[in-house]
């Protein structure tokens, strides 16, 4: 893609665009973006009319749809994914191990900063999760094999940036859940594929949560749909393993620990699919075109 033309994929548009434009908002006449359709007889539009693979159907966006190719991937891809997610989470295993083992009813400062550790490895790991795995969905989408280590390669490299987002995001909804319940629903509506997005278009934490609140916008609804029914899945499992833990503490660690290789894993997955076919709704791109960022 020309650089003179439209700047890059994922960057900002190029110096020579006259008269401004951005990312995200409209273009001067005549210029065009990879957002709001490039220039006609430019390199861009040359590139854009390439046959498309899995492009998502134009319109609306499809529960069904989304969650029907994350169920595939994912479980057409169980044992490279459901590794890599054990990497990821294995920090919060060995911390639930040393939590269980100490005394019951211990309220020593060692166990107290040992449990809040051990809470917020629970909600931050996920998020690195679903960073490695993105690229591992791409390379599925694009009829790509890849390998734990290319994926666990790529989650790695961008560890630090989606660590902040995940602290950043967490906060924020967690302070909208405090303050009146709805408020928080709908940043997480709005933030569902800030991850994803940071990951394929290398952004930083504020352009990832407008991307992803720009990719939602008009089809929260569905997305609410995707997300109510992964958690949905999350929730039942959980309820599963506590009924186990009654009558068997021991089990219900071990259960635990593999029910979250699966419930991450396929929430990593289908927040990948997601971003993918919120893309190709909102901005007609496929999925080779999003994945360059990764060759």
């Amino acid at each position: 893609m020309a650089a003179s033309a439209v700047g890059t994929v994922f960057g900002d548009p190029a110096p020579a665009m006259a008269g401004g434009g951005s990312l995200y908002g409209g273009p001067p006449p005549g210029s065009g973006t990879v957002y709001n359709g490039p220039a006609p007889g430019s390199a861009a539009a040359a590139t854009m009319a390439r046959p498309r693979t899995f492009a998502a159907p134009q319109g609306t966006l499809s529960i069904g749809d989304v969650l029907g190719k994350t169920f595939s991937i994912f479980f057409s891809n169980l044992l490279p994914f459901v590794l890599l997610t054990a990497v990821i989470l294995a920090p919060l295993y060995i911390l639930r191990g040393y939590v269980a083992a100490m005394p019951a009813g211990a309220a020593t400062p060692v166990a107290v900063i040992s449990a809040l550790v051990l809470l917020l490895s629970a909600v931050l790991c996920p998020y690195i999760a679903t960073g490695a795995i993105t690229y591992g969905v791409f390379q599925q989408l694009r009829g790509k094999d890849t390998t734990i280590g290319d994926c666990l390669g790529r989650g790695l490299s961008a560890v630090l940036p989606v660590l902040g987002l995940a602290i950043v995001q967490t906060f924020l909804v967690a302070l909208g859940l405090v303050a009146c319940l709805i408020p928080g629903i709908l940043l997480a509506l709005r933030w569902a594929v800030a991850v994803p997005a940071m990951v394929a278009e290398r952004t930083g934490i504020s352009d990832s949560l407008s991307r992803s609140t720009f990719l939602t916008e008009g089809s929260r609804g569905e997305v609410f749909g995707v997300l109510f029914v992964l958690g949905a899945l999350q929730l039942g499992a959980g309820f599963a393993v506590t009924l186990v833990a009654l009558k068997n503490p021991t089990l219900s660690l071990i259960l635990s620990g593999v029910q979250s290789l699966f419930t991450v894993g396929l929430s990593a997955t289908g927040s990948a699919v997601l971003y993918y076919r919120l893309r190709s709704l909102r901005e007609s791109i496929d999925v080779d075109q999003i994945a360059s960022a990764f060759d």
